[in-house]
């Protein structure tokens, strides 16, 4: 085919520019199944418009999206993609998605793109599967590029290749989500004309989806983040609505977002769809990023005060006791905030585990403040675990220890009993009954009665701010402590709740700074505290 100069120079300047290539060359299916040219939304021209600065001023492409439902943001982001991969040279671009069908999903979009391109923007194909679309190294265009799909189903995908354009996409819902993107990230250079683009609906806050926005967010990441909340999609309004009058909380959304009488005529259709459940609403369609991550899952405890928490989070120092004394040692399992101080009482909560991927955990509060001033948290052998909270104890001024005494935990209190450890908690004899002398089984027993138990007394203290624990890892493992379908609270799948029993367990060895010494016998606290006294509370020695 033989070409002008004019003609060469105007194919290769919308070779360049996105928006006449997309113009041209670009069509997806709308909701109604027509074939449509692309016209980029408000949402996808930020997400367009932020990639071409990144082109332009020779900055490799991160980009983090949290997003609602339904924006079009894969849709923009394919596209992109498409354009850049078929129109350069040696160009690999991967996709990744949560599972198979949705992979396949994204990858039709490229197949259309391709199909409905104009002949001079349509590089011809080496080879093109239901997986990868290659191009050909011809003379029309000199590509040797491809686009290829996977699911992250496949733990190693994308290892051992070198990636340009990746796109991982909702990947909050990948399982071992952390690991997977850990490995992709290391398939794509630092280098211009890179690209990675991170999007997902949130899944609850504590997950590597929401610590890798919170590190953007604060600039601790190369991710720039973007967040696109309902009102900002073009199509989320009743044209020519005007709703009169407004509930407070619509009085609100108009002050604080500029939210529209069309856009709320929309919002009560929806908020219809799901039997006026907002909360269901604001899961699908979040209006802000915190509504986002709060508004996923179904988190045991109240996330807003343990945002708060995290922002009080301080760093500890790595202690290892030796020799009954602390010796500063980097990495050790042992984190101080607070070292002991004479005169001060203290209770450990402890969770046993076996050997394997859970952690043995011994949280240590001081009981005038509640507050947690050390924590050993470290995986090792049931009987070893009781040496460490030995010399944890003693070094607390012969702290009360209760340790959890389900499976494993047997083997612990029993190390911390050949040990001759004195002030060991005694479990009553059975929550059914209101008052109760303390027995002779040592440790505190977990099951379908006490777990609510201690579970709901440490969410009721976190509510009511009488806590203080600085630790990152407790305020997470709270984070992802969720309410199941059967109502039952545990860790969500993959996360880890040894710190959260370990504290609430804690909690249980006083009731508001109230100390009451125990002697080898049973107590004879005067009959007002017995009054006071609730089901499974220690009396601290």
């Amino acid at each position: 085919m033989n070409l002008s100069q004019e003609q060469k120079d105007k194919i290769q300047g919308i070779k360049n520019d996105y928006y006449k290539y997309c113009k041209t060359n670009l069509y997806i299916q709308d909701k109604s199944g027509r074939l449509i040219n692309l016209k980029p939304n408000r949402i996808q021209r930020k997400i367009v418009d932020y990639t071409i600065e990144c082109l332009s001023n020779g900055t490799p492409i991160r980009i983090i999206v949290l997003k609602a439902r339904q924006e079009g943001v894969s849709t923009i982001v394919e596209s992109i993609i498409y354009w850049w991969t078929a129109t350069h040279k040696n160009t690999t671009s991967k996709i990744v998605s949560h599972d198979r069908e949705s992979a396949t999903n994204l990858y039709s979009m490229f197949s259309r793109y391709y199909e409905n391109s104009e002949p001079f923007f349509k590089p011809s194909t080496k080879y093109r599967t239901k997986n990868d679309l290659t191009f050909n190294n011809d003379f029309h265009t000199g590509l040797a590029s491809n686009i290829s799909i996977s699911s992250a189903e496949n733990t190693g995908t994308g290892r051992g290749l070198t990636i340009h354009w990746l796109h991982a996409s909702e990947v909050a819902m990948w399982n071992n989500g952390a690991e997977i993107l850990a490995g992709l990230l290391q398939t794509v250079p630092m280098l211009p004309n890179t690209a990675i683009y991170l999007e997902s609906t949130a899944n609850g806050v504590g997950d590597f989806f929401y610590d890798t926005w919170q590190a953007a967010k604060e600039g601790r990441s190369v991710f720039h983040p973007l967040f696109f909340g309902w009102h900002e999609h073009d199509e989320y309004q009743v044209k020519g609505a005007r709703p009169k009058k407004l509930t407070e909380e619509e009085k609100e959304l108009k002050k604080e977002y500029g939210v529209t009488g069309p856009q709320i005529a929309w919002r009560r259709l929806k908020v219809k769809e799901f039997a006026g459940n907002e909360d269901k609403f604001a899961q699908e369609y979040p209006i802000n990023e915190t509504e986002a991550f709060l508004a996923a899952g179904r988190p045991r405890f109240d996330v807003h005060r343990l945002m708060e928490m995290e922002k009080e989070v301080r760093k500890a120092e790595d202690y290892e006791i030796i020799e009954s004394k602390l010796v500063n040692v980097p990495g050790a399992p042992l984190k101080v905030w607070q070292k002991p101080k004479g005169g001060i009482k203290y209770v450990i909560g402890a969770d046993v585990s076996d050997v394997g991927d859970d952690y043995c955990v011994a949280t240590v509060m001081r009981v005038d403040t509640s507050e947690t001033v050390a924590r050993f948290r470290g995986q090792l052998e049931p009987a070893d675990f009781g040496e460490d909270i030995y010399e944890l104890g003693k070094l607390y001024n012969e702290a009360l220890v209760g340790v959890e005494s389900n499976n494993h935990g047997l083997t612990t209190i029993q190390r911390l009993r050949d040990k001759r450890y004195k002030n060991l908690y005694r479990r009553e004899k059975g929550i059914d009954e209101r008052f109760e002398s303390h027995t002779s089984k040592l440790g505190w027993r977990t099951d379908r009665k006490t777990k609510p138990l201690i579970i709901n007394h440490l969410a009721e203290q976190i509510v009511k701010k009488n806590i203080i624990d600085p630790d990152i890892i407790f305020i997470r493992e709270c984070m992802t402590y969720v309410i199941d379908d059967r109502g039952r609270t545990n860790a969500q799948i993959g996360k880890h709740d040894d710190t959260v029993i370990a504290t609430a367990i804690a909690l249980q060895l006083f009731e508001s700074g109230v100390i009451v010494y125990r002697r080898s016998r049973a107590s004879t606290a005067p009959s007002k505290y017995l009054q006071a006294k609730r089901n499974n509370r220690a009396l601290i020695k």
